[in-house]
């Protein structure tokens, strides 16, 4: 009896020591088709390490950043989750996220093969806590009927700030001879409408914080690039809201043939394919100024330091953003975060503008002493709208940014 008891613990010891180690997968709630892609992913590599690492996805409905840090102060986070580059660093100064690098260079992923940039926006302190799963920059999205019937030639990567003007002006006209302009050149967000301004601001030189992390909104060339995003709408009258013309946002408007032009992201291609398939558009890089610059917007996969099974986590981390990042290239049509995923999309005449972009765009991640910039983001938001509907002047909306930034970010 005492040796079958003792086969017994030997056998259950050996039996748990090969138990298969579940990790959670947690992320916002998504469309059906990235719902099912995601899926796919997850079954593939369930099937490939079988009786070692089961991966089990947990979708988190609502508000997914409220859920997510009430999770992780309760120690009940997802072993992997997505975090948006906008706020990632919050978590990152709360000590919640675990550091990458010991475990890519134990999981031998190479970095090599991901877009400088986007490695860069989930660093902190000189350490990796995020590998992004795709992204999105913004290009300029034009409509070939209206340029062929204007006589103008379409944009193209040696386009400037003046082309764009000459250009909106020329589209922007009164169709029935009423004295109402029926198309407009561009159509541009007045709310919300800060992370639109700064590629602007960084194509004229300027930045949004200096190295100090003290507001650099004030500089001249901050100002400028500010001053002409306003103008398209104030001086040029070339530019005007999606709500100006009936429509909930640049897509609409722009598939509605009511703007000529609007600078997006690839998010319009599916949006377009499906609701206008009949509109006739190209894609250009934003034009250009003293630089090129536009948005870059991505989201990563992170591992929580409250995580069991790190090593197994990060396992199914680099299958996400290898193997995992083929199949939603192939079936999503998203922008892969990866070189060799994305080098037979630099020539594409669609998606080439946002491949390009991604080479000099900027994270849309503004670094704060707190880690914290959505108050500062609400308050520059609520002046720039103010300075677009003219009930403020530019001068006193940075005036009134520059003297109560350092109270917003701390």
């Amino acid at each position: 009896m005492k040796k079958l008891g003792l086969l017994l613990v030997v056998l259950l010891v050996v039996a748990l020591g090969f138990s298969e180690v579940v990790v959670r997968l947690g992320g916002w709630v998504s469309s059906p088709s990235e719902e099912q892609a995601l899926e796919e992913v997850v079954k593939a590599f369930n099937e490939e390490y079988a009786g070692k690492i089961k991966l089990v996805y947990e979708p988190i409905p609502g508000d997914y950043k409220v859920k997510l840090t009430a999770m992780l102060s309760a120690g009940t986070a997802p072993d992997i989750f997505y975090l948006d580059t906008s706020w990632a660093e919050e978590f990152f100064r709360k000590g919640v996220i675990q550091p990458l690098d010991l475990l890519i260079r134990k999981h031998a992923l190479d970095l090599e093969d991901f877009y400088p940039s986007l490695i860069e926006a989930f660093k902190y302190d000189g350490r990796i806590y995020g590998l992004p799963k795709d992204f999105s920059t913004l290009a300029l999205f034009y409509n070939k009927r209206m340029f062929d019937e204007a006589g103008l030639e379409y944009p193209n990567e040696n386009w400037t700030w003046v082309d764009l003007v000459y250009a909106a002006t020329k589209l922007t006209r009164d169709l029935d001879g009423d004295g109402q302009i029926d198309v407009w050149g561009l159509s541009l967000y007045r709310d919300g409408a800060f992370n639109r301004v700064i590629p602007f601001i960084v194509q004229a030189g300027g930045k949004v914080v200096n190295e100090d992390l003290t507001t650099a909104l004030g500089d001249p060339d901050s100002v400028e690039g500010i001053r002409f995003y306003i103008d398209l709408h104030r001086k040029y009258g070339v530019a005007v809201t999606p709500q100006d013309v009936g429509a909930g946002w640049l897509g609409d408007a722009f598939g509605k043939e009511k703007a000529a032009m609007v600078m997006s992201g690839p998010w319009m291609l599916g949006f377009l394919r499906d609701n206008f398939p009949n509109v006739d558009y190209g894609v250009a890089e934003l034009p250009r100024y003293k630089k090129r610059a536009t948005m870059v917007y991505t989201v990563c996969y992170a591992i929580p330091k409250t995580s069991e099974h790190k090593d197994e986590a990060f396992i199914a981390l680099k299958y996400l953003v290898t193997e995992g990042m083929k199949t939603f290239t192939e079936r999503l049509g998203v922008l892969p975060a990866r070189i060799s995923l994305a080098k037979d999309l630099i020539n594409d005449p669609v998606k080439g503008a946002f491949m390009k972009g991604v080479s000099y765009a900027i994270p849309w991640r503004i670094p704060t002493p707190s880690g914290i910039f959505s108050k500062a983001e609400n308050e520059i938001n609520t002046r720039i709208s103010k300075v677009w509907m003219g009930e403020m002047t530019l001068e006193e909306a940075i005036d009134e940014i520059v003297k109560n930034y350092d109270s917003w970010v701390r």
